[in-house]
């Protein structure tokens, strides 16, 4: 049979971008070592012999697991450190360990098929759930397990010979595991079947600020190694064998980006539009560490401080009041005068194996979290908020509440809020007794109800990827449907302008937090709608810092209203097409 020759022309693959930034290189497929060829029984006077080859390849893994914390330590600080220290966890978990060494002594089975049977129940667990936070953690499993496994027949992880210096790895997973066999200096971009935001692959990745674009499913299909890549982690665009004209483009868009980086890192000075509108920049964090890079690149602040991250470094028990106000104390300090806006906890799509007996196995995104979880278990909800109003006394915090759909989840919020107030006035502990208090606007209901939750708000939070998502019914962590998640959609961007004229209207600052914030050309449209509050990750800073002292506030306003005119998505798109044209700036994919 003749095999049919491979398509090598250009193609444009479409994804979910996970990490910002784009990079052009070399395709490096990674395809996991499949170890099926270990002895499966031993005769029962090895076993001794066999207990001390497990232990010696436990040592071992141990051993590569601390240098690989050291590296991450050195190169990116060490709050960075947990994300080793889960898998450390894993390979010292005596339940864990216990099993293996059950099956090698009763069952005479090898330790390489003790290691795999003992993990197997635990793997299947998580990867049966829906939530992607324990699938993720099912991954981490996965990867010890490899690693173990490759420890007992001595083998080499993957071999480094001949790796080109511009590399993008393809991969089928983004773990942690394959991102410290490289040397992450050479790796420029990464493309990956499955991913998620909380992977502690991609966590590492946006730290060294490597492009990912997650969600590509024919992979096999279309890339090869050797191909060049082009990986655009802000677009969600991954473009194979691209012509030379266009990579001519791309490297004149990396080399702007690069100026703009240098130019504007440490560039505190306010962000005027061309005619002179004010507009406030702030850095997007999940951990603590990550907020004196926000401010060093140029934020005004924290525009979202998402708290989740707080619980994952203890899986067994909730973090305590104590362990939470010197994390929100230490973020007070650090921004000063500055905003940081704490959004309360929200497990959705990154939950606390703790809380999985409340929480359920039922849809995240729909179900028992944000403020609804709050309010069903308020002594968690007291904790919290606690340390929050303890942390306010040395620095400008604000507290954000996720997932409200009305009023009476405000109010109930709000009275919680106040009793823990009258708790530490009767403690006399010091706190911002006028610390400001918002909501997340992300779910319609809440679009809808803007003018009756006006009242009892000191501010709106705009998060524009759970507000996409809800509007137009499409998950964004479906790789299946991520053609959908579309922010340009007219009934999006009609929810967006209503935001910003009811917040005009009736005196409330209005911040969009979501990551709309950092495109280039959403970004045109949220200032013409009014917006004049944005937050995004903290490497998308200078960028969208230079683009907006370049844009007029009245000529995106005019865009604005042309844009909502349309009605259909395609309709948008072509006319924004055009006019960033005109401008000679990036057209939307």
């Amino acid at each position: 049979m003749t095999q049919s020759r491979r398509d090598l022309s250009p193609q444009e693959l479409s994804g979910v971008g996970l990490s910002p930034g784009v990079s052009i290189g070399t395709a490096y497929e990674v395809e996991p070592q499949i170890v099926a060829m270990y002895p499966i029984r031993i005769a029962s006077d090895e076993v001794t012999s066999e207990l001390k080859r497990l232990h010696a390849a436990l040592k071992e893994s141990r051993l590569q697991l601390e240098k690989a914390r050291e590296k991450l330590e050195a190169e990116l600080g060490k709050e960075h450190s947990h994300i080793i220290d889960a898998h450390l966890l894993i390979l010292q978990d005596p339940l864990l360990l216990e099993e293996i060494e059950k099956k090698i002594q009763e069952e005479l089975q090898s330790p390489e098929r003790a290691v795999r049977e003992a993990a197997e129940n635990w793997i299947s667990a998580y990867r049966s759930l829906e939530d992607p936070f324990f699938r993720e953690r099912g991954s981490d499993v996965e990867e010890v397990v490899q690693r173990l496994i490759f420890n007992l027949m001595e083998l080499d992880s993957h071999g480094q010979e001949g790796l080109p210096e511009d590399l993008i790895l393809v991969v089928p997973e983004a773990s942690l595991f394959l991102l410290v066999e490289y040397p992450l200096e050479r790796v420029k971009g990464l493309v990956v079947k499955r991913g998620g935001t909380t992977s502690h692959g991609i966590i590492i990745a946006r730290s060294y600020q490597i492009p990912v674009v997650a969600g590509i499913q024919n992979l096999k299909e279309v890339i090869r190694t050797g191909d060049t890549l082009i990986v655009d982690g802000t677009l969600g665009v991954v473009r194979v064998r691209p012509s030379e004209q266009e990579i001519r483009s791309y490297q004149a868009r990396v080399r702007k980006e690069q100026k703009l980086q240098k130019e504007l890192v440490g560039d505190t000075s306010p962000c005027l539009t061309s005619d002179g509108q004010r507009i406030f920049l702030y850095a997007n964090v999940e951990i603590d560490s990550e907020v004196p890079l926000g401010l060093r690149l140029g934020g005004g602040g924290i525009g979202l401080f998402r708290s989740e991250y707080i619980y994952m470094k203890d899986k067994q028990k909730p973090v305590s009041e104590e362990q939470q106000f010197k994390i929100y104390k230490d973020l007070a300090k650090v921004v000063g005068g500055r905003p940081a806006h704490i959004r309360t906890l929200d497990f959705g799509g990154e939950r606390h194996p703790y809380f999985s007996p409340i929480l359920g196995e039922t849809d995240t995104a729909l179900g028992l979290r944000g403020i609804r979880l709050s309010l069903r278990y308020p002594e968690i909800y007291r904790e919290q908020i606690r340390a929050i109003l303890r942390g306010s006394a040395y620095g400008n915090l604000k507290i954000v509440l996720p997932m409200v759909s009305d009023v009476d989840e405000v109010v109930q919020a709000r009275r919680l809020i106040q009793a823990a107030k009258e708790e530490l006035l009767g403690e006399g502990v010091a706190f911002n007794e006028e610390i400001e208090v918002g909501i997340m606007v992300e779910v319609p209901a809440a679009v809808i109800m803007l003018e009756a939750l006006c009242p009892h708000v000191d501010f709106f939070a705009v998060g524009t990827n759970d507000l996409v998502q809800y509007t137009l019914a499409a998950s964004r962590t479906d790789d299946r449907i991520a053609n959908l998640f579309k922010p340009l959609h007219p009934a999006v961007l009609k929810s967006l302008y209503r935001v910003a004229q009811v917040a005009a209207a009736e005196g409330v600052l209005a911040l969009v937090c979501g990551e709309v914030a950092s495109h280039p050309v959403y970004v045109r449209l949220l200032i013409g709608m009014g917006f004049r509050h944005l937050s995004m990750s903290p490497f998308a800073i200078p960028e969208v810092k230079g683009r907006l002292r370049e844009i007029s506030c009245l000529e995106a306003a005019e865009m604005v209203k042309d844009v909502l005119r349309q009605a259909t998505l395609a309709e948008v798109e072509d006319y924004v097409n055009e006019f960033m044209k005109k401008q000679k700036t990036e057209v939307i994919s």
